[in-house]
């Protein structure tokens, strides 16, 4: 991993440009030194030569100036040669020189011009003489007119061997100078990639813990350069994605808390009807499909709605029923462009609404039921009276009794109303008072003593209370409870049948029981029977059937109290109301 590093690569990077850079130098100073240590040493025979030809031409003695000339060469480390048209002398140190006869220069076709055309020669190369081994030398060659009249020509050569330890001590030199600016260059590079890379290591580490979701982490400005405009600018960024990130979350948590305290359920489909997401009301609807069709997948009915919305490309309503709760199914389709990537569907529990219109409509059929036979009670039996249809007076008591007694009806159930009403609304008062037990509810069980002597039903009251408890209630609002619930008992026990009423005060609390031996209710009407409107008993006979005011009445009174009221029934085995309130008095 470290040869992928950007430091790796930028410290690489200008060791190879150094490298090259040096490597170039390196061959080009060689061939300079190369090169000037050659014309030096040309420039440095030729004067050699020169100074040797005025010696000859010019000199007195020849052998004197061949002497002079001898050690003018040897001091220079060099040769020379005198080849006239009638002599031969050579002249050169002991070690590196082939010895050079006259056939050797007047063989060569480039020395041997200087003897025949009188040019100044020069030639390098590897020169021997018979079986020497060759040695590498440098040859000029001069044309010299001795005082005799002679032609002739005077030759200097060098060996190499000098020229190239002057520049293999240049090559020595250049090499330990290179290397020393290599080790120099990678270091410089080291530290240069290592002040580059330091900051974008610490900012990958900052990328990788904003990756994790840690918008915390901040990255130092250090530098003033690019790179720290970068950290700069990766600070704002993450600030940016935090700010973001906070606010998307909250709308996530937002959406989350909306959709699972949403009444209605809410189903989100892809395109192939899967569900992907869905709040508890939806879990219900979906739990109560499998339930019914032995289906643990999508709802069938969901894919089907999804299938149409895809070919009419709008949305589409549904009426669903499952498990006997009454579904209201709106599906809308989700767009990617042109193309359908899903749907929302969104489910409302109407069974409730549906519920309470169907009692409406039986409470509006049931007050106008209880209105009209009342009413038209009165109005035949006062018509009857105007007309002189009764002639006794005995006649007419009777028939302005039922009157009465109609009219008493009427305002029971105009009073029923406006109680409800007035509870539901919350616009009633609780007249709270101390209200000894024993005398309250044989009061209240005596009223119906005659109602039940006369129907054959055995009315009872048992109670554990003492002589002097007393409990903190409102008596006129508990006795309209009591009143309820015995009337009902009443009507719906049959002849020999009986009507049980126990009061119990423990630990500071009041229990009182109603049991019947009575019909009953039927399982699927208990849990509607504290609602208004509603009538377990649909038969409307005078006499048999209420208004489906009196338990809803009940429960509001025992509620404001505080307490509880419940019951439990069965079918033809009779029926238990139960209430019970706190001592919660002033």
């Amino acid at each position: 991993m470290i040869w992928r590093g950007i430091i790796t690569k930028l410290w690489a990077t200008i060791i190879a440009i150094v490298a090259i850079a040096l490597v170039f130098l390196t061959i080009l100073l060689l061939q300079f030194f190369e090169n000037s240590n050659l014309h030096q040493t040309e420039l440095q025979m030729h004067k050699i030569g020169t100074k040797s030809v005025q010696l000859i031409e010019n000199g007195g003695d020849r052998r004197t100036a061949l002497n002079s000339i001898s050690d003018i060469s040897g001091v220079y480390s060099a040769g020379s040669a005198l080849v006239t048209n009638r002599d031969y002398w050579f002249s050169a140190p002991d070690k590196g020189f082939p010895r050079l006869n006259r056939h050797f220069f007047q063989s060569d076709p480039v020395l041997n011009k200087a003897l025949v055309s009188g040019k100044f020669v020069e030639k390098q190369g590897a020169f021997s003489n018979g079986g020497t081994t060759p040695a590498k030398m440098i040859i000029i060659g001069l044309p010299v007119h001795t005082r005799l009249g002679e032609n002739g020509a005077l030759y200097i050569f060098q060996t190499l061997n000098i020229a190239q330890n002057a520049i293999d001590q240049s090559k020595k030199l250049i090499y330990i100078s290179t290397g020393i600016a290599i080790i120099l260059t990678t270091f410089f590079a080291f530290f240069l990639s290592t002040r580059i890379g330091a900051p974008l290591r610490r900012m990958r580490t900052a990328v990788l813990q904003v990756a994790r979701g840690n918008f915390d982490i901040n990255v130092p400005v250090v530098t003033r350069d690019e790179v720290g405009d970068l950290a700069v600018a990766f600070n704002k960024m993450r600030d940016d994605l935090k700010a973001n990130m906070t606010a998307l979350n909250q709308e996530k948590e937002q959406l989350a808390g909306i959709l699972d305290n949403m009444a209605d359920g809410v189903v989100l489909l892809d395109e192939n009807g899967r569900i992907k997401a869905k709040n508890p009301p939806a879990t219900a609807f979906v739990r109560s499909w499998a339930f019914e069709h032995d289906d643990a997948r999508s709802p069938s009915i969901l894919t089907e709605m999804l299938l149409s919305a895809s070919g009419e490309r709008k949305q589409q309503i549904q009426n669903v029923t499952t498990q006997g709760r009454f579904w209201v199914v709106i599906l809308t389709p989700l767009y990617s462009r042109q193309k359908i990537r899903g749907a929302v569907a969104v489910l409302r529990d109407m069974t409730e609404e549906q519920h309470i219109d169907q009692m409406k409509k039986g409470f509006v059929a049931n007050v106008s039921h209880e209105l009209r036979t009342p009413v038209s009670m009165i109005q035949g039996y006062s018509e009857a009276i105007i007309d002189g249809i009764a002639e006794t007076d005995q006649e007419k008591t009777d028939m302005a009794k039922i009157i009465l007694d109609e009219s008493k009806r009427l305002g029971r159930l105009v009073n029923e109303l406006l109680d409800l009403a007035k509870l539901e609304a919350g616009h009633f008062q609780l007249n709270k008072k101390d209200v000894p037990l024993i005398d309250f509810f044989s009061h209240t069980v005596n009223k119906f003593s005659n109602l039940a002597e006369k129907t054959g039903i055995r009315l009872e009251l048992e109670t554990d209370a003492g002589e002097n408890d007393c409990f903190v209630f409102d008596p006129d609002r508990v006795e309209q409870v009591m009143t309820n619930l015995i009337d009902n008992a009443i009507r719906h026990t049959s002849e020999e049948g009986w009507v049980h009423i126990s009061v119990h005060l423990e630990s500071g609390e009041l229990s009182v029981k109603v049991r019947d031996s009575g019909t009953g209710i039927a399982e699927e009407d208990l849990p509607f029977v504290f609602e208004r409107f509603y009538k377990a008993d649909k038969a409307r006979t005078r006499g048999k059937s209420g208004t489906g005011l009196g338990l809803a009445i009940a429960k509001h009174i025992i509620d404001a109290h505080g307490g509880e009221i419940s019951v439990n029934s069965r079918k033809e085995h009779g029926t238990t109301f139960q209430f019970s309130l706190p001592d919660n008095g002033d």
